[in-house]
């Protein structure tokens, strides 16, 4: 049996990084040929464990600086106790991924890279002497010496090329798990309908990345044109990432308080989050991929995303939603063309739960993932 470890310091989580290794790890498992365990550095126990969870090996790690990996994990490879044909690394600039990258080096362990994120101005010019300087010292080795990377849009390898990357590319979208549709059994609304109109934000309070103040600023202009009156909530749910009360001072300095809800994090499933939505919506500056709009677009929801998410072509073949620049004008159109064609929400909704099915399942995913691993770990 080959043996393919996704290597990641903080799983398990519900983030989009953790999530795609979980439902990559729970559909290999049905691989007879292939096995596909989470190595996981984390040093304390997490609340975030799903029902079910993929083959899951634990190096407990308490890191006193940022480029520390666990020295049983350095053991457990030199002694032949731990064996892997590749490895896939998650994440951009993190210098734990640098140090796993050169000890897997100069042990003649292949390893793909997944940055998830792409090199885009807005990533790059955050915090951007400190990103121009580790790209030159770390993330550029990084990328040199990986056997491929993976990306999650075939848009996603402009910039990467930009930056002077010559390692060869493939692309794989994230995915979804038809069976987590029972989630949504008996609370599941039908999408346009009902007093209330629900716009739905899941996902961490991150003003920059996701686009929230963008969001709440073309939220606003859209009430003015769909009228204050009319029954419309917009809600945000997710971990707040500090951001939060600058979010909550917007809406109020926007004065469409009366129409938002910061929920904080909610028990439920997420599919059962989105399917009490009449529309769901991601409007990320820039977005590696936007797992949570395939879990909405599976609980039969229209979507609304920014065209600089990775998920946005999916959303345009499949004819399931809209897709809107990540501006306060562009989201405030988007916003009302969805209001305007209530009456078709529904329909919309369909269209993207049948292109998921049949494009987006973790199934699917698992095995062009095996082709990609045969291809660079054999």
């Amino acid at each position: 049996m080959k043996t393919t470890a996704h290597i990641l310091s903080y799983y398990p989580g519900r983030e989009g990084l953790t999530s795609f290794c979980r439902g990559l790890g729970l559909a290999f498992e049905k691989e007879k040929n292939w096995s596909v365990p989470i190595i996981s550095f984390r040093g304390k126990g997490s609340k975030n464990v799903m029902e079910r969870e993929p083959p899951v090996l634990k190096f407990p790690h308490f890191a006193k600086h940022p480029f520390q990996i666990p020295a049983s994990f350095l053991v457990a490879l030199d002694s032949g106790e731990l064996q892997f044909n590749g490895a896939v690394l998650h994440g951009t600039f993190s210098p734990q991924v640098f140090a796993l990258a050169r000890a897997l080096k100069k042990r003649k362990i292949p390893y793909i890279f997944m940055p998830h994120d792409p090199y885009v101005d807005e990533l790059m010019k955050h915090h951007a002497v400190r990103k121009w300087v580790y790209w030159h010292l770390c993330e550029k080795w990084v990328i040199k010496n990986a056997e491929a990377i993976q990306l999650l849009s075939a848009d996603h390898e402009v910039p990467l090329r930009r930056m002077g990357a010559k390692t060869p590319v493939f692309t794989i979208a994230n995915g979804c798990n038809p069976e987590d549709l029972k989630y949504i059994e008996g609370v599941a609304k039908t999408p346009g309908s009902g007093d209330e109109f629900v716009i739905q934000y899941l996902g961490r309070m991150d003003r920059n990345h996701k686009g929230l103040d963008l969001l709440l600023e073309g939220y606003a202009n859209f009430l003015a044109k769909a009228g204050f009156d009319q029954q419309i909530v917009l809600k945000l749910s997710g971990n707040d990432w500090v951001d939060r009360p600058f979010l909550e001072n917007l809406a109020e300095k926007l004065e469409i308080t009366d129409h938002v809800q910061f929920t904080g994090r909610l028990p439920d499933h997420s599919l059962a989050i989105h399917a009490q939505a009449d529309l769901s919506v991601l409007t990320s500056r820039f977005d590696g991929f936007g797992l949570t709009i395939v879990e909405a677009m599976l609980a039969s929801r229209p979507v609304l995303v920014s065209s600089r998410a990775g998920i946005a072509e999916f959303v345009s073949k499949s004819g399931g939603g809209f897709v809107a620049d990540p501006t306060s004008d562009g989201i405030s159109k988007g916003l009302l063309n969805a209001w305007e064609r209530k009456r078709e929400l529904r329909k919309l909704g369909q269209l993207g739960h049948d292109y998921v099915l049949s494009n987006l399942t973790w199934k699917s995913i698992a095995l062009k993932s095996s082709e990609k691993y045969h291809e660079f770990f054999s």
